[in-house]
């Protein structure tokens, strides 16, 4: 009787791992993402921050492309921990008080959180997800133009600048193949917590930019 009960023990105890193991396997346990991205970005910038023709480039809600990577670490079934990566950039010459200026824009986005999504191989072709993400976001503006020499001793100037940024979004997966989806679009609220900062002439308050993020592209897992 001992012997036979044994027995079972050992028989359940290895059905068990058994499944385990298959349920394992049927998931996906890791999940890439490269595509195009497209940023609106707010500067937080009013009219009257900035002034004349450099509205057009940094004043109110401008758009600047780029990219988007992703890697994710599905822990079960429908959650993973993900690490997002997205820059952005934008180029723009403008006139001010008949002097030419070039202007560059950068933002890239280093953020890392939680992905909700129906990870297993099998199932539906359609894969909605969201995701709650945070870190830092990295901006840089740089102006140059010969105009800027006498007042800076430099013909170009450059802002750097680290500060806090969420996204809060998600999208839709199609797969089109065993290891391959498409994604089909990606949208985020992608806030900025920018600080104040001093200059030797003047100072700006510190912003919160609402930016929202765009993209689309190959997933594979």
């Amino acid at each position: 009787m001992k012997k036979n009960i044994g027995s079972g023990l050992v028989f359940a105890l290895v059905l068990l791992s058994a499944m385990s193991s298959f349920a394992q396997s049927e998931r996906n346990k890791v999940e890439f993402f490269g595509g195009f991205s497209h940023i609106r970005a707010d500067t937080g910038l009013a009219s009257e921050d900035l002034g004349g023709e450099f509205d057009r480039s940094f004043g109110g809600r401008f758009g600047a492309h780029g990219v988007n990577m992703s890697i994710t670490g599905n822990v079960s079934k429908y959650v993973g921990v993900k690490f997002d990566f997205a820059t952005h950039s934008r180029s723009d010459g403008v006139t001010f008080d008949g002097d030419a200026f070039n202007t560059n824009y950068r933002i890239s986005n280093f953020l890392g959180g939680v992905q909700f999504k129906n990870n297993s191989k099998e199932g539906s072709r359609v894969r909605p997800f969201a995701h709650v993400l945070a870190g830092v976001a990295k901006q840089s503006v740089e102006v140059s133009g010969p105009a800027l020499g006498p007042v800076f001793g430099d013909t170009s100037v450059k802002i750097s600048e680290n500060n806090f940024a969420m996204a809060f979004g998600g999208g839709v997966d199609v797969n089109v193949g065993k290891r391959v989806a498409i994604r089909v679009f990606q949208v985020d609220y992608n806030p900025t917590f920018v600080r104040g900062r001093e200059f030797d002439e003047f100072e700006l308050d510190g912003k919160l930019q609402n930016n929202v993020r765009f993209s689309f592209g190959i997933v594979i897992h």
